[in-house]
């Protein structure tokens, strides 16, 4: 029983065991230790580049749009110019077409004002040239035509009649008149 006191009084003499959930004070500060090495690394060592990354690709972001913007508003201003020279170029050619019109119709009256003058000479020409024919042919057909009056004439009456006599009889009724 020796011992088995032994080591009761040793055991009674024994700190008591340790408890599981409060940690002891030497990891305590090792936890501590390891925490201020691994903050001082991450904030001077880890981190400083990938802020710096982070910024580069904000501010590329940044003048990307930046790029963008200025793009679309020259595309827009283009755009602009591009449609007021479409217009202006539609005006001109509105211009040019209405002088042309213009142009042609004037070149069309005046040639259809002389072709009309052209035809009212030609058919008073033709008209004098028709008249004088008719009065050519007439004057030449009175003597024919007085040769067969005064030889029907005579056939019907019998008896022969001088044309000489007959010819003022001839020349009234050819004219219009009566005999």
């Amino acid at each position: 029983m020796n011992i088995q006191s032994s080591l009761l009084s040793f055991a009674a003499e024994a700190e008591p065991p340790p408890n599981p959930v409060v940690p002891e004070v030497n990891h305590i500060l090792w936890a501590l230790g390891s925490f201020l090495a691994l903050w001082a690394l991450m904030k001077f060592v880890l981190l400083p580049p990938l802020l710096k990354a982070r910024e580069e690709r904000e501010q590329k972001v940044l003048d990307d749009r930046e790029a963008a913007d200025r793009a679309r508003s020259a595309a827009g201003q283009a755009q602009a110019d591009y449609d007021a020279s479409l217009a202006a170029a539609k005006a001109e050619a509105d211009g040019i077409i209405d002088a042309a019109r213009a142009e042609a119709a004037e070149h069309r009256s005046s040639v259809m004002g002389e072709a009309t003058n052209e035809l009212a000479e030609a058919r008073a020409t033709a008209a004098g040239s028709l008249d004088s024919s008719r009065d050519a042919a007439i004057s030449s057909m009175k003597g024919d035509v007085g040769d067969i009056a005064v030889a029907a004439a005579s056939a019907v009456l019998g008896k022969d009649l001088d044309r000489a006599a007959q010819q003022s009889a001839i020349d009234a009724v050819l004219n219009g008149g009566d005999a």
